[in-house]
């Protein structure tokens, strides 16, 4: 795309001169080495795209991101920074950027990436209201859609992908943080090496050790022979921990200790042994209420969450919900005997569910009407019936009265036991974990009100 009007913002003058000689051939460019004046022109011009270092003495390129934001027809922009830092960048898209180039930027990655964001630029003011194309599942790394919440998800993969940090995946269960962990994974280089994944809720508390740490023959009654722990089959490549909230609380300093040293020991063994991984983690909780609850080490937060992603809500991007419907029907097509189709009045009603299992629950719905569908075509009554009544906004209330019941029957519990939540849990009948991700949802609650 060329044409477009460019406003060039860095305080080096030999690398602006070096921007403006690589735009200018394409492009109508306004090349400033001072930030305010550079605020000052965004103010009084339109422009279509901003390219802007991050690091300079008046005002930063975050400044200069937040006024571009702010105005009524706000110009896609672009942080180059020198600082070559996963924290950096996504700072930098979290807060509205489009995209981010290390310096020192090769021409062509110039010439490309301003193309590109100048081109999403327009297709968003031109699609206004109107319910876009979806991505192929070969470009969205399985995270369709085109929603503002979406984009940026995937926007932040390859500038994580490249990182040798961890990652702290935060979102409601269902919203595809494994889905996630599994494209940085095969976005970065460790593609070619293991992704092991693992659910600390599914996993007994007797066996935590053994299957993160390993053991050798002879540790405890059973031992039969060597066993290799997660850590190490996970070497060299990356190891997903989902549920993480749900990890020991004795054990956690185990898992900071390999964390921080990039070694482990075997249960039952004198020696440590070296290995190289990425861990992703995720929580459906919020991990600072758990460590103001005293179920959470502090220090192994802060180390897990090194560079944290939120994964949005379904409800948050409900204009996906065509785009997924359809990625999921051609991913279902070989277990449905061929292509599977459907009705606008079924599509309309899928959009008009509010999704409290998000983007899982959504899958599950539409693989089942496929299946249901034996004419090719999903019609409304091949719909899970839990989709008669929409749950959106008409039913809050109902469901509000309903979770305000668990919450005094829990806090109830708790009280009467003197605060054993081992002993609660039993009363309950839910394992230790469930209950303390329930406490912390609670407290997070009440924290609101």
């Amino acid at each position: 795309m060329s044409g477009m009007r460019i406003l060039a913002v860095d305080d080096d003058p030999g690398a602006l001169c070096y921007l403006y000689e690589v735009l200018r051939k394409e492009h109508e460019v306004m090349a400033l080495t001072d930030s305010i004046e550079a605020i000052a022109a965004l103010r009084s011009r339109r422009f279509d795209v901003v390219v802007t270092d991050l690091r300079m003495p008046r005002a930063d390129g975050l400044e200069v991101l937040a006024v571009a934001r702010a105005l009524p027809s706000p110009p896609a922009v672009i942080i180059l920074s020198a600082v070559d830092t996963a924290r950096a960048a996504v700072e930098a898209l979290q807060r509205g950027a489009q995209d981010f180039l290390v310096k020192p930027a090769v021409a062509e990655d110039i010439m490309r990436t301003v193309a590109a964001v100048g081109v999403v630029d327009r297709v968003t003011d031109a699609n206004d209201g109107v319910e876009p194309s979806s991505s192929t599942p070969e470009d969205n790394f399985g995270l369709a859609g085109d929603s503002a919440p979406i984009r940026l998800v995937r926007g932040l993969i390859p500038i994580l992908a490249r990182s040798r940090e961890a990652v702290l995946l935060l979102g409601e269960t269902g919203t595809g943080k494994e889905l996630l962990a599994k494209a940085l994974h095969s976005s970065g280089p460790r593609a070619n090496r293991p992704f092991i994944a693992h659910n600390m809720a599914a996993t007994p508390r007797e066996l935590v050790e053994s299957i993160f740490f390993g053991h050798v023959r002879g540790a405890f009654s059973g031992a039969t022979a060597d066993h290799q722990g997660l850590f190490e089959r996970a070497d060299g490549g990356t190891l997903f921990l989902d549920e993480m909230d749900s990890f020991p609380l004795d054990l956690q300093a185990k898992l900071l200790r390999a964390l921080e040293s990039g070694q482990v020991q075997r249960l039952g063994s004198p020696a440590a042994r070296p290995v190289d991984v990425r861990v992703i983690a995720s929580s459906a909780l919020d991990p600072a209420c758990l460590v103001a609850r005293g179920t959470f080490r502090a220090d192994l937060y802060y180390r897990l969450r090194q560079l944290e992603v939120l994964m949005p809500p379904l409800r948050d991007r409900a204009r996906d919900i065509p785009a997924l419907v359809r990625q999921f029907l051609l991913e279902l097509s070989s277990e449905c005997g061929g292509c599977v189709g459907i009705s606008p009045a079924a599509l309309a009603r899928l959009s008009d569910y509010a999704w409290p299992g998000n983007v899982r629950e959504l899958r599950n719905a539409v693989r089942s009407a496929a299946l249901m569908a034996t004419a090719g075509t999903i019609l409304p009554e091949h719909l899970p019936r839990t989709l008669e009544r929409p749950a959106t906004r008409d039913s809050a209330a109902a469901v509000g009265s309903l979770r305000a019941v668990e919450t005094e029957h829990i806090l109830k519990t708790v009280e009467r036991v003197g605060g054993n939540t081992s002993r609660a849990a039993r009363i309950l009948g839910i394992d230790r974990g469930t209950l303390a991700r329930r406490l912390a949802a609670i407290e997070r609650e009440q924290r609101k009100e």
